[in-house]
């Protein structure tokens, strides 16, 4: 039931590769196969190392062919550990460093094998130089005679030819290496013994090296999942396996199993319903073709690597179909689509179409004829990205889809702890597994009571059972032992910080850039959470380098640290296909979600590091684009060079990113050169005009209007740099706001001086332990109400301000919350459950029933009668607040809907959406008024302004656009200003002023009259997803992924208030420097400012 015979197994067989040297000759030739056994020990034949010139004691040269970047390195074979080649055969070489991705083969014991199939890796003549796989079967050992010892017979060993002596032998049953081939036997003169070759176990090697700890097989998988050969081991999730294989008993051809980071969705397809269709359950399943693969980089490629060559040029279906026709043996492909997540967390908008073309290519397929089956496998917090970009494909899986059961009951927990110990024989003291158990449950008090425990708890709890193994006694697992892991709740900090605190601080520090550069960072712009990454080594070594910039020898040893403790792992990419071609580039991941989730540490060094990281992934889209297009505009300027440009001074950044910052540099210095030239120009023809004007007559008047020009444009210029330098150096950008005003008051010089005076801010509200969605005002500005992603709705007092109240956790994030017209109800949306509360008591007083998609957006109509709410299902429903029934259900928008307002006559419902539309209902009749097109972006936000005649919308596409409701139509020209998507609008009560947010991490106050930006709110440092303004006026409330809320003053000060606010704060004036590069006029900015 596998496409791919003889390939390595998953688990400790695919380390193999990573642990095979060739021990080489002094001209490089490979002398024979060697592997490691420890840290930075080899062991190998003593006659490979005497072919490759070398004798007890001498120095020895090997290479890891299939850890790319490795090169020769240098070893000894120390004579205590030399047995000659006329008794055991064997050389250990201690080298002198070890490579980064190597990996150690864990030693079993030979005793016990009889009949299991072996296989060993070897470097045999006819073979591709970076050597292939041999089999056998492993006979009985040997007694030992003279100076030999026991030695362990191979029979059925054709495969084993001269080239793989020194080769591991490693047991398919146990995955642990049983020995190292030292001898194969020559056929004698009527062919006999041909297939017969020998093998020295393990026990002579830890007689030879006694530190060879023995290692026996364990039973529990860790943070790593369980995969077809751990399937014995598989237990306690019986009820979920057969629901997956109901469904493709049912003859749905796409199943989509969804399930939160931690529920073991690998697991329970891999060791749970594959083992179920190898052992025939469903007619025919046991000749399914099972492919498996991973989005990664690219989809396409991967199905193709996993068996479907042809899937890009011929499309799935076709290539499906071929690859049946060439293996009669088969009747179906199963494909597997494990992490289908990474599908929506590409960066480059190229990239994600391309994938999402895939997406379009499965949904068609399984439409087809084609005798195939495909299990879509996400977490399901990417619902809403599958429902917004992949709508065809998430139509064809809605019958298919089912949720892993969310739960764990008392007997699924005990058989989880107990049943695969009893498989090896391990034993638990008296009432372990039931203070095991127990303690699970106790991770979340909500369910102890029901006897049940939430499914996320399972990485923590395996992650228990290995390290309990680990240190094990005497067979047995003890609670001694458990207590000293920290139990369930302690054991993944106990393993991580144990494993950083045995680096040195400098190499913990490294441990630091590598973790979290192996972190995808949310994308709050998307609501894509933070996932793993993978990093190609070349580039996680540079970007874990000293900031220095000089070589740092440590990242290698801390990669190979982190590696053996299994907190990250190091693969090389192959297409099995084509098993002789070179391998492709090795990359690093972190082992498991949970780590991002439930490691305390890592959580706050992503937290902190979260801006550096933020401002790469935008940089690497940048620089796609950049060297797909060549298009300058793609170059960085202003706050992103600036900050590009710092973080260059702060850590090391990948070579392709620093010479991109060098491009985008020397562009900026070429504009400056540019505008200096230009101001020069513009001042000689100045002065002609003016000698041309004073000559002709009527003089003064022109030359006052010439010079009003040049002023204007100068203030212009200031105003520009000024918003440019607002976040990288806002002191400078407040001293250009003041030139820019005093050289001319211009709209673009009034703005940029309410920007670097800043509305008054309050200090950031906290609590939240999550992103902060949504924020609205009471209708009597007492209150407002914030929600967040850490599934709370939190109500705060204004005055003073404080938390009053936290609603109970809801199911899901918590995306949206709106006040009913009376104050006295607050509907919230979180996942796929809208409620009501009461506002005073906070009881719970409605749940809402009748959806099919997560809920982005609620709004109450202005009598309070209606609630309007907006999901990823393309709908908006009209429910009765006080019957919680549906009053009806409007279709037509094409893609989620991510916002919904009501005009203040009620009439009117507009609503926004990811089809880059908005559309004006009618609230009665449920029927489409109008539809506004012109956003290039998905449309993020709707808002009425308080007379009702306009419509401010926020999209995608970085813009505001202002629509006239009568006629539907544009109102000029967009509003621009914003650096990325803009996520929420809000009009203030008199209908003056628009507050915008975005995940630029600003928010932004606009004179609706004007259309100018009237000043830029900065303080947030992650994407701010949400604006109100209170019922008077005066304040603006915002609420960001930073997990904060801020509360700011929204007065508009007079210029010379302005002025006097900026030299009561920046207290200097520009310094030589600054003056060299902007030209401000001679005087001091501030009257009682000192010179710089």
């Amino acid at each position: 039931m596998t496409g791919t015979e003889k390939e390595p197994a998953a688990g400790t067989a695919s380390d193999l590769l990573a642990a095979m040297v060739q021990v080489l000759r002094p001209d490089g030739a490979v002398a024979g196969a060697g592997f490691l056994v420890s840290d930075r020990v080899v062991v190998t034949c003593a006659h490979v190392v005497e072919a490759a010139g070398g004798r007890p004691g001498a120095e020895v040269q090997v290479t890891f062919p299939h850890v790319r970047g490795a090169g020769q390195v240098e070893g000894q074979a120390p004579g205590e550990l030399w047995r000659a080649t006329q008794d055991e055969d064997v050389a250990f070489i201690r080298l002198r460093s070890m490579p980064a991705g190597a990996r150690m083969l864990p030693l079993g014991s030979a005793e016990g094998c009889r009949g299991h199939q072996v296989r060993s890796f070897g470097f045999p003549a006819q073979a591709p130089p970076e050597g292939h796989f041999g089999f056998g079967v492993a006979g009985d050992l040997l007694p030992g005679s003279g100076r030999r010892s026991a030695r362990l017979q191979l029979t059925a060993a054709n495969d084993l030819t001269t080239g793989f002596s020194g080769g591991p032998v490693l047991d398919e049953v146990t995955g642990l290496v049983i020995g190292i081939l030292t001898e194969i036997a020559a056929p004698d003169e009527l062919g006999k013994g041909q297939g017969v070759a020998y093998v020295t176990p393990t026990q002579v090697l830890r007689g030879i090296l006694p530190e060879l700890v023995e290692r026996d097989v364990c039973p529990y998988r860790g943070l790593e999942p369980f995969t077809a050969e751990h399937a014995r081991w598989f237990q306690g999730r019986q009820e979920a396996v057969r629901q997956v294989v109901t469904n493709l008993a049912q003859q749905r051809r796409l199943t989509l199993l969804l399930g939160p980071s931690g529920s073991g969705k690998s697991s329970l397809i891999q060791a749970g319903v594959l083992r179920e269709l190898t052992e025939g359950e469903l007619p025919g399943s046991d000749r399914w073709l099972v492919l498996i693969a991973r989005p990664r980089q690219d989809l396409a490629a991967e199905i193709e690597r996993a068996g479907l060559p042809g899937a890009i040029t011929e499309g799935i279906a076709g290539a499906v179909t071929r690859r049946l026709a060439a293996d009669p043996d088969y009747q179906r492909i199963l494909l597997i689509i494990d992490q289908f997540e990474e599908l929506f967390v590409q960066t480059a908008d190229g990239h994600r179409r391309n994938q999402q073309s895939v997406a379009d290519q499965i949904a068609a397929a399984v439409g087809s004829h084609a005798a195939l089956s495909v299990i879509l496998v996400m977490r399901d917090d990417f619902y809403p990205q599958l429902a917004a970009l992949a709508p065809g494909l998430l139509k064809a899986a809605t019958s298919g889809l089912l949720n892993v059961p969310g739960t764990l009951s008392q007997r699924d927990l005990n058989d989880i702890v107990t049943l695969p110990a009893r498989d090896v024989g391990l034993r638990f003291q008296p009432g372990l597994p039931e203070r095991i158990v127990s303690d699970v449950l106790a991770t979340n008090p909500e369910e102890a009571p029901t006897q049940q425990a939430p499914v996320t708890v399972l990485p923590l709890l395996e992650l228990t059972l290995s390290q309990l193994w680990v240190r094990r006694q005497n067979g047995h697992l003890t609670h001694e032992s458990y207590r000293r892991i920290g139990a369930v709740s302690g054991s993944l900090t106990t393993w991580c910080d144990s494993a950083l605190n045995e680096l040195p601080p400098d190499q913990q520090l490294t441990a630091r850039r590598i973790l979290t550069s192996l972190v995808r960072p949310a994308d709050r712009r998307r609501r894509v959470p933070a996932v793993r990454a993978q990093v190609p080594l070349d580039e996680l070594r540079e970007l874990a380098a000293a900031p220095d910039g000089a070589p740092d020898g440590d990242v290698d040893t801390v990669l190979a640290a982190l590696a053996r403790h299994r907190i990250i792992t190091t693969q090389t990419l192959r297409d099995p296909q084509y098993p002789d071609a070179p391998p492709g580039e090795p990359v690093a991941e972190l082992i498991h979600d949970a780590l991002i989730r439930d490691w305390g540490t890592l959580n706050d060094w992503v937290r902190q590091d979260h801006r550096f990281h933020d401002w790469l992934d935008l940089t690497r889209e940048r620089h796609a684009s950049y060297a797909e297009k060549g298009d300058p505009g793609d170059l960085l300027g202003g706050t992103a060079l600036a900050e590009g440009l710092e973080w260059a001074r702060q850590r090391r950044l990948p070579g392709e990113i620093s010479a991109f910052i060098m491009a985008s540099k020397q562009r900026q210095q070429a504009a400056i050169r540019r505008t200096r030239r230009l101001n020069r120009t513009l001042a000689t023809l100045v002065v002609i005009m003016l000698l041309a004007l004073l000559a002709g007559g009527g003089a003064v008047w022109q030359w006052r209007t010439v010079t009003a020009q040049r002023q204007a444009a100068q203030s212009r210029q200031f105003a520009i740099q000024s918003d440019t330098l607002i976040d990288a150096d806002p002191e400078l950008a407040s001293l250009l706001a003041i030139e820019a005003y005093r050289t001319s008051s211009t709209p673009e010089s009034l703005a940029s001086l309410q920007t670097a005076a800043g509305p008054s801010r309050r200090r950031p509200l906290t609590g939240h332990s999550g992103a902060v969605n949504s924020v609205m005002f009471s209708p009597n500005g007492q209150t407002f109400a914030t929600a967040s992603s850490d599934r709370t709705v939190r109500l705060w007092n204004v005055d003073p301000v404080k938390s009053r109240v936290v609603l109970p956790k809801q199911a899901g994030a918590v995306l949206s919350v709106a006040f009913s017209p009376d104050g006295r109800t607050l509907a919230t949306a979180s996942d796929r459950t809208v409620q009501l509360w009461d506002s005073d008591t906070a009881k719970i007083r409605a749940t809402l029933v009748g959806r099919t998609g997560a809920v982005q957006s609620v709004a109450f109509s202005p009598d309070g009668r209606t609630l309007a709410t907006g999901s990823v299902d393309h709908t908006v429903r009209l429910w009765d607040s006080e019957t919680a029934k549906i009053r009806a259900t409007l279709v037509g928008h094409t893609g989620a809907v991510q916002s919904v307002a009501f005009s203040p006559d009620g009439r009117t419902l507009a609503t926004g959406s990811v089809d880059r539309t908005v559309r004006l209902w009618d609230s009665e009749t449920a029927k489409i008024r109008a539809t506004l097109v012109g956003h290039t972006g998905a449309v993020q936000s709707v808002a009425f302004s308080p007379d009702g005649r306009t419509l401010a919308t926020g999209s995608v596409d970085r813009t505001v656009r202002l629509w006239d409701v009568a006629t539907g139509l544009r109102t000029r020209s967009a509003l621009t200003g914003h650096t990325d998507a803009v996520q929420s609008v809000a009009f203030s009560p008199d209908g003056k002023s628009l507050a915008t947010a975005s995940t630029d991490k600003t928010a932004r106050l606009w004179d609706v009259t004007t259309r100018m930006s009237r000043a830029t709110l900065v303080g947030h440092t992650a994407t701010v997803w949400s604006v109100a303004f209170s019922p008077d006026g005066r304040t603006l409330a915002t609420a960001s992924a930073d997990r904060t809320v801020q509360l700011w003053g929204v007065v508009v000060l007079s210029p010379s208030g302005a002025i006097q606010q900026i030299c009561r704060t920046v207290k200097r004036d520009f310094t030589p420097e600054e003056r060299q590069a902007y030209h401000p006029s001679r005087g001091p900015v501030c009257p009682t400012s000192g010179r710089g």
